[in-house]
């Protein structure tokens, strides 16, 4: 069995800002685009000047900046999506695309799952569906997303922040207004989807098997060869699952999920909302997605004393992978670990400071949102309680990280 070298209170010293920690283990991230384990030298420069990863987010997530883009659409095309929206129909129809002076054919369609709603559709915006090849500032595709379930618009963008300094793969988050045919439709949270710009910019290896939700092939569609994934699935003890899982990684993303906590996400036995990327000579990497139940204070009131380890969404069944990794006492330790330095990046004072920054960003951009599903009031007291929610789970942590005694688990029947 190969012991990979287990995340130990390093990787809290490591994960603040452009911190330089050579070659430790784990995922080797930085918050603010700084990076200092996964380099490599660049293989499209004749120097020999060392790539950084993860490299910047694109130009359309600065945080200083809540971007607005523009729809055109024909009134026939339009009646159509909302169409598709009653029939839960998810089908790319004809936009152009606009961005200050910038104007790109794309295509739009609808997105979402549990958050799928009519009365403010989420979108995801294509520029390469005719085109393979096109891209709009460096991105394949643009994903807003404005769940009726998070009032506050910011709980994605505050977990990949928070999940950004824990030292793990994370999306770019800032927030974005939507004009359709020169009218204001409403705030989103604007979310950098994953795909193979986003390994390119996360990984110096970047050409491996992506699949999302762990099932579905997202790269190398054209050799198809998912044997690696069924030997993931197929993994059911700790020496099958350490051959091929990058458990370093593996325990330091479920940690990060589990300090937010993520009650939507691989941690807590939710299958949909993860990639896994088969890194090459490394094994597979759980890569955090669509955060935007993270906190879940307005939702799941439990959220902010779910036990670390054991917590379990209600409607889903845990994964054995992850039981199997953390009924190991070497990686139950490891994860534990992996806890403590992931509640240094759940930096309260430093959270409650980027709330309080991006709510006030946005702050018109929601009051005037004519088809937001909550008041602006309503609004305001989210913002408050996901602002109280930061300093409570990091109480409920800190007494249950001092309480020790957790490996092995008792998972509950």
């Amino acid at each position: 069995m190969v012991r990979r070298g287990a995340v130990r209170v390093i990787v809290a010293i490591c994960a603040s800002a452009w911190a330089s920690c050579g070659d430790r283990p784990g995922a080797g991230y930085t918050t603010d685009g700084g990076a200092d384990a996964d380099t490599d030298t660049d293989a499209d420069s004749d120097t020999d000047t060392e790539a950084v990863y993860p490299k910047p987010c694109a130009d359309l997530y600065d945080p200083e900046i809540v971007p607005t883009f523009e729809l055109e659409i024909e009134p026939e095309e339009w009646t159509a999506l909302e169409a598709d929206c009653a029939s839960y129909v998810k089908q790319y129809r004809p936009i152009v695309f606009r961005y200050g002076d910038e104007a790109q054919d794309a295509m739009i369609r609808l997105k979402g799952n549990w958050s799928w709603i009519c009365e403010k559709m989420q979108f995801v915006v294509s520029f390469n569906e005719v085109d393979p090849d096109a891209r709009f500032h460096g991105l394949r595709k643009i994903v807003l997303d404005a769940p009726w379930y998070d009032p506050t618009l910011l709980h994605e963008r505050m977990a990949m922040d928070v999940l950004s300094r824990v030292g793990v793969p994370y999306s770019c988050v800032n927030n974005a207004r939507l004009n359709v045919n020169g009218e204001y439709y409403g705030a989103y949270a604007n979310v950098e989807r994953i795909d193979h710009e986003y390994l390119e910019r996360h990984f110096a290896e970047h050409d491996g098997n992506l699949y999302e939700g762990g099932w579905e092939l997202k790269t190398n569609e054209d050799t198809a060869d998912t044997s690696d994934r069924d030997a993931f699935w197929a993994a059911t003890d700790i020496d099958a699952l350490d051959a091929i899982v990058d458990l370093d990684e593996a325990v330091a993303a479920w940690a990060g999920e589990a300090m937010l906590p993520d009650p939507d996400s691989y941690w807590a036995g939710v299958e949909i909302n993860f990639y896994l990327y088969d890194y090459p000579g490394r094994g597979f990497l759980f890569l955090p997605y669509d955060a935007d139940i993270s906190f879940a204070e307005n939702i799941w009131p439990e959220a902010a004393y779910a036990d670390p380890i054991t917590y379990q969404h209600p409607e889903w069944l845990r994964e054995v992978q992850y039981q199997v990794a953390l009924s190991d006492p070497f990686w139950c330790e490891a994860f534990v670990d992996a806890l403590v330095a992931a509640r240094e990046a759940h930096d309260v004072g430093l959270m409650q400071g980027k709330l309080d920054t991006w709510s006030a960003q946005i702050q018109d951009a929601v009051a005037e949102d004519p088809n937001k599903t909550f008041s602006t009031g309503e609004h305001t007291t989210a913002v408050a309680a996901l602002r109280d929610f930061f300093e409570t789970r990091a109480d409920f942590v800190d007494g249950w990280i001092t309480a020790g005694g957790h490996c092995p688990p008792v998972w509950p029947e």
